[in-house]
């Protein structure tokens, strides 16, 4: 993001449109832009209305004394943005948890997962970070504790010789 301190009022705007697209935002140039600007003495500050109008529609973006551009919404919709980037995190972990399950060839996948979360669990409990788990090394782990919950490639009986 460009610094929109020197920049012409228009392209500031255009900027914080560009800005407003990439976040998804429908109508961007009807968002209300406003800029910091000094008060009459150090502990206060004003905001000036750039353009739009000192309405309800979220999220305002404010131009600080800086030129860095902030975005001022509601405590409910950061809450609602937090709580949808955890589930984006959890459904990704699992991902990345199904993908290492499936490279070990497992018998029955969900017998393998049951184990694997025991053994984050068990992990979480003595200090580990859930982020800091090499899933490849633990479903690794599981296979050499457990080897009857993994095909072998020996017990499949490929036997490459017949198809030459």
């Amino acid at each position: 993001m460009k610094n929109l301190k020197n920049l012409p009022a228009e392209q500031q705007m255009k900027e914080i449109d560009a800005v407003a697209k990439r976040l998804g935002m429908p109508n961007p140039s009807q968002r209300p832009v406003m800029q910091i600007v000094p008060g009459e003495s150090e502990d206060k500050k004003s905001l000036e209305l750039k353009r739009g109008s000192w309405s309800d529609e979220q999220p305002w973006f404010i131009i600080d004394e800086e030129g860095r551009l902030l975005v001022l919404s509601t405590a409910e919709a950061m809450s609602a943005i937090m709580n949808s980037l955890q589930h984006m995190g959890e459904e990704v972990f699992k991902a990345r948890l199904e993908r290492a399950i499936a490279k070990e060839l497992p018998i029955d996948f969900h017998d393998v997962w049951v184990v694997a979360m025991h053994e984050l669990q068990q992990r979480l409990k003595e200090g580990a970070q859930a982020q800091s788990v090499d899933l490849e090394n633990l479903v690794k782990s599981i296979k050499r504790k457990h080897p009857n919950l993994f095909y072998s490639l020996k017990d499949l009986q490929l036997d490459i010789s017949d198809e030459a």
